[in-house]
């Protein structure tokens, strides 16, 4: 499985993960949707617009047509932003008999399909895994240790995957559980966000573990009722990457909210960022799921209330903590 690989997406995390490929000795060609970071690649080695410290070995290759990254390729790595994803697919005119890797985190606004789905739906295919966990682009790519999950209803294409990114420095688990996985990576972006905005509001340490702990709680019953599996939220997927997101300043999502806990205004930070906040689009989805299988998810909502509908932080703080007393397990 070491030849013929592809990842399609040159953002931090497609070029980290291409330099750890590319560690291991597996050549990987890397579809790069901007020429000028494509040629900024070919020529210094360097993806200075994104991962701008780390030199990208040589046997990276990049390259601007989508189709010459896919053709030949029999293992493909999506690292494009969710909201993203589908319009990339659908430009793809040539969809090899390949192995499907979902990379990225999110729930698609309007479609509400996770990744995995998006790519399922489009490419007419089940050969699908999704891959996730704690994992910094940063990180991987200075060979830092980690662990992440390769998820699938497949456990053998799973199995496949987690041996063929699993190094001394990369740890894969395999998940039998796509779904749960994915709304694991989808949600603990809300919650890395409402995170950031406490830390913003000098609210402490406390509050930012009340935050991830009720956020778990909002992730584990929402997953139930999409029919995930509990142990998944609990696992390197779920508290391990919400933790990681929830309390890190390499986290956009959890800097995003820092930045609007100070005071700045949500929509003239997005018109500046250069990377993808997912959490700030995944609320939708977040909300659309439970309000179509009524669940209660107070933070998430809140979080949504800031962004989209111009309410203040520190009215949402008083509304979170004047809700209804109740059981911590209802």
């Amino acid at each position: 499985m070491s030849s013929n690989v592809s990842i399609i997406g040159a953002g931090a995390w497609g070029t980290a993960f291409a330099i750890h490929l590319a560690r291991m000795g597996i050549e990987t060609k890397l579809w790069v949707r901007e020429s000028d970071v494509c040629n900024n690649i070919r020529e210094n080695r360097r993806n200075n617009t994104f991962l701008p410290d780390i030199e990208i070995p040589d046997i990276v290759y990049p390259t601007t047509d989508l189709n010459e990254a896919l053709c030949e390729a029999k293992i493909v790595f999506w690292a494009v932003p969710t909201q993203f994803l589908r319009d990339v697919v659908e430009n793809a005119n040539c969809h090899s008999n390949a192995i499907h890797i979902a990379m990225s985190k999110g729930i698609e606004r309007d479609k509400w399909e996770f990744p995995y789905q998006i790519l399922g739906s489009n490419l007419g295919t089940d050969e699908l895994v999704v891959l996730s966990g704690p994992s910094f682009a940063e990180e991987v790519a200075k060979g830092l240790p980690t662990v992440i999950v390769s998820a699938s209803e497949n456990i053998k294409l799973a199995r496949s995957v987690q041996k063929l990114v699993s190094n001394k420095n990369l740890r894969a688990y395999v998940n039998t559980d796509p779904l749960g996985v994915s709304l694991s990576g989808a949600y603990k972006n809300i919650i890395a966000i409402a995170s950031g905005i406490s830390e913003g509001l000098g609210l402490g340490h406390n509050t930012r573990s009340a935050l991830i702990t009720r956020g778990l709680s909002e992730l584990t019953r929402l997953g139930k009722k999409l029919g995930a599996d509990r142990n998944t939220f609990f696992g390197v997927a779920g508290v391990g990457d919400m933790v990681l997101t929830c309390t890190s300043n390499l986290s956009r999502n959890y800097s995003f909210g820092i930045r609007v806990g100070t005071g700045e205004n949500p929509q003239d930070i997005l018109s500046e960022m250069k990377q993808v906040a997912e959490g700030v689009f995944t609320t939708f989805g977040a909300i659309y799921f439970a309000d179509k299988f009524d669940v209660d998810i107070p933070i998430a909502k809140s979080v949504h209330r800031i962004i989209w509908e111009n309410s203040s932080p520190q009215n949402e703080v008083i509304r979170l903590m004047e809700r209804p007393l109740k059981n911590e397990w209802a």
